[in-house]
């Protein structure tokens, strides 16, 4: 590990703190302890269990993007590769989704070049659709929302507006080079890194553009896999609104703005979302009149117990991977 990657990981951590730390910096912590004497703990393992069917359902819909290129494998493999991916983000941000590929080659063979670009393809169609939800929970909450976001937006709007002549040096260094590069593209071609270069990104564009190749049925199942993952990602924060008095009548159109804007926190570069979900999450809940312990008790539940699934689910998968014997074959001609 290089310099620069321990920067950016140091930063991540310290964002994480520092967010954190803004939550709570001004909140009587035996208030949000009282907060938690109404929890039904039935209720929290609930959600923990809708969660864990959103994970399973993530991974069929990886696993169905890799049919198309003749690679399968069962539905319990791709579970556990995807909770050690999950359990990866909570030690390293976004190291997860390399290492949910290398797990998954040790189970089923199966190229993490080429899992990895199906990764790369269902987390656009994530981001797609987080987008589209994300912008309907915020245009049709406007009134509430706009005090959390517009001023922290015009803050950066300024700082980018200073940023703009680095911007455009940095823009005109990157064409220099990119000319550079092209004019000796074939000395670079003839040596063994870039042709393996090469090769790892044909093997991501191939997983990448699988979704393209799937079937009629399939394509509908990846649809359906699609609309379960973002249905269980809601009533795993919903049902957690009836543990806290300060919540439990809320409505689903709240449950509905907390997943968008909570999701906004699990974007951010920290370590599993600790610090920025927080943030956001009892944010919102304020914005709705939830007082402030009632709001960063609802926080702190969803997020720890979410993380405690992860670490026991993630470490046994991890585990058992390390245990289990790779399967003998995973390409379907072959069987």
């Amino acid at each position: 590990m290089n310099l620069k990657d321990i920067l950016k990981y140091l930063f991540s951590f310290i964002l994480a703190g520092g967010l954190l730390w803004y939550v709570l910096k001004e909140q009587n912590l035996k208030e949000v302890l009282t907060s938690f004497d109404t929890i039904d703990w039935k209720i929290v393992l609930l959600s923990m269990a809708i969660s864990l069917m959103s994970h399973y359902a993530r991974g069929l819909r990886w696993g169905l993007m890799l049919k198309p290129l003749n690679y399968k494998t069962s539905g319990p493999n791709l579970f556990m590769a995807t909770m050690s991916g999950y359990a990866g983000n909570l030690i390293i941000p976004r190291f997860g989704e390399f290492f949910r590929c290398g797990i998954l080659q040790k189970l089923s063979k199966i190229p993490a070049k080429t899992s990895f670009g199906a990764v790369v393809a269902e987390r656009a169609m994530d981001l797609i659709v987080f987008i589209t939800l994300f912008l309907i929970a915020f245009l049709s909450q406007f009134d509430k929302l706009k005090g959390m976001i517009l001023p922290h937006f015009n803050q950066q709007s300024n700082s980018l507006i200073n940023k703009i002549p680095y911007v455009i040096i940095g823009a005109i260094i990157i064409i220099a080079i990119g000319l550079f590069l092209f004019r000796i593209r074939k000395r670079l071609l003839q040596t063994a890194l870039i042709r393996k270069v090469l090769m790892l990104l044909q093997g991501i564009i191939e997983g990448m553009t699988s979704v393209f190749k799937l079937k009629r049925k399939e394509f509908g199942l990846y649809f359906l896999y699609t609309f379960i993952i973002w249905l269980t990602y809601f009533y795993m924060g919903y049902v957690l609104f009836w543990t806290l008095q300060g919540t439990e009548n809320l409505s689903p159109v709240v449950g509905f703005v907390l997943m968008m804007m909570g999701g906004l926190g699990m974007v951010l570069p920290t370590p599993g979302g600790t610090g920025s979900y927080h943030f956001f999450a009892s944010h919102t809940l304020m914005a709705y009149g939830v007082s402030n312990a009632d709001a960063i008790a609802y926080a702190i539940l969803m997020h720890t117990s979410q993380t405690i699934s992860v670490i026991i689910v993630g470490g046994l998968s991890i585990l058992i991977a390390n245990l289990k014997k790779s399967e003998n074959s995973t390409i379907e001609g072959n069987e």
